[in-house]
């Protein structure tokens, strides 16, 4: 029995390995002769002369994303809504620390202590805001791409916030980081102005 036993399981068990070692590579691309040569080419048109390069090569680590939409009313006109979005001051009142804000096409920005930066890439005045947004915490040159649209409503304003390329990790903190550092702040700002106004 021990003799004939171990033959027996070292076989079911070989035939189990074989099965795993299948069903793992099912659906896998494997590397082929010819991609092995066009990589090759490629790394040496690259030693050659990096200029002469057919076609960007992809840095880093693609990472998964999801897109976030959030919308919120606000008691104020469309412009002073706008204008805390790009107004050095009103930002730093809201945020309560320091700001940095080229508010023009191109220009940069970075508030809440340096927790969040980016770059303007379109604005409407009084009606859109597009900005590349990053979190400090979030993987180096990853940025998510942040839109705020402006619709003015009876005597309110409605923000619409579309956010795509937020790290899936980090959804449940951006959308709080959103409703409260911001939305909140913002009305909070806006009832202060408006007693003192």
């Amino acid at each position: 029995m021990k003799t004939a036993g171990t033959a027996k399981v070292r076989e079911a068990l070989g035939d189990y390995l074989k099965a795993l070692k299948t069903e793992f590579t099912l659906g896998m691309i494997l590397p082929t002769k010819a991609m092995a040569a066009q990589e090759l080419t490629v790394k040496r048109k690259l030693s050659e002369n990096t200029l002469q390069a057919s076609s960007p090569v992809a840095l880093g680590v693609r990472i998964p994303t999801v897109a976030l939409r959030m919308t919120e009313l606000f008691d104020t006109a469309t412009e002073q809504l706008y204008r805390i979005f790009t107004v050095k001051d009103l930002v730093q009142k809201f945020s309560k620390s320091p700001a940095v804000l080229e508010a023009e096409k191109g220009g940069k920005f970075q508030m809440f202590d340096g927790n969040i930066s980016g770059e303007y890439t379109e604005l409407l005045t009084n009606k859109k805001i597009v900005m590349k947004w990053r979190c400090r915490n979030w993987p180096e040159e990853h940025y998510a791409i942040v839109a705020l649209n402006f619709v003015p409503t009876l005597e309110q304003t409605e923000l619409q916030l579309d956010c795509k390329g937020v790290p899936i990790c980090e959804e449940e903190n951006m959308k709080f980081c959103w409703q409260k550092q911001h939305f909140e702040e913002i009305k909070g700002l806006l009832q202060l102005t408006s007693l003192n106004g």
